[in-house]
């Protein structure tokens, strides 16, 4: 990748148009730039870079708003209009799958803390159940003694995830979901 930028400088070339704040554009001198170097494969299932993506994370983290258009800038005489078709194709699909991860996630994970907070109120109410009876036998205080911490602990635990770990997704969502919604677009640099 040579050169990334968020807006163009302006040139004779490039239209005002082109340096709107809800675009993104980057400089790439060819389009493997745009994939992992250590994977041949052809474009249609190429890996993205990690460098590409990290870039385009730190841009977009910048505008606030959606992103109208991804403009990936190229040298003319290095553009190919199949392969464009194929790399934009390529890139929609590798940021509707992982939105749909990370929303995957997030559920699966919320379903699973909300199970755990109901298990660990039953745990507490069954050793108020226990404390209440008058008479305890040692298999009853045992029970009391296991079931009022534990029914603690995984409230306290699963109810910090659900806070916590929704936080985490967070910004992968909003990553993804802004680049899900976004034109992707090459022109000549």
């Amino acid at each position: 990748m040579h050169q990334l930028v968020k807006h163009p400088k302006h040139t004779e070339e490039q239209p005002h148009e082109q340096l709107a704040a809800s675009n993104i554009s980057l400089w790439v001198d060819c389009y493997d730039d745009i994939f992992s170097d250590f994977d041949l494969r052809p474009y249609t299932a190429r890996n993205i870079s990690d460098d590409f993506l990290r870039e385009l994370r730190k841009l977009s983290h910048e505008t606030e708003s959606h992103i109208d258009e991804l403009r990936l800038l190229l040298p003319e005489n290095a553009r190919d209009m199949p392969s464009e078709a194929i790399i934009t194709k390529r890139l929609h699909g590798h940021f509707n799958k992982n939105l749909h991860y990370f929303e995957k996630k997030r559920k699966t994970e919320g379903k699973k803390d909300a199970l755990l907070t109901v298990l660990g109120i039953s745990m507490m109410v069954c050793a108020a159940f226990i404390s209440s009876v008058k008479k305890q036998s040692l298999p009853l205080h045992i029970l009391l003694v296991i079931f009022e911490p534990a029914g603690w602990f995984l409230v306290w635990i699963s109810m910090e995830h659900l806070i916590n770990g929704s936080r985490k997704e967070k910004p992968e969502i909003k990553f993804y979901s802004k680049m899900t919604r976004c034109k992707i677009v090459f022109l000549n640099r």
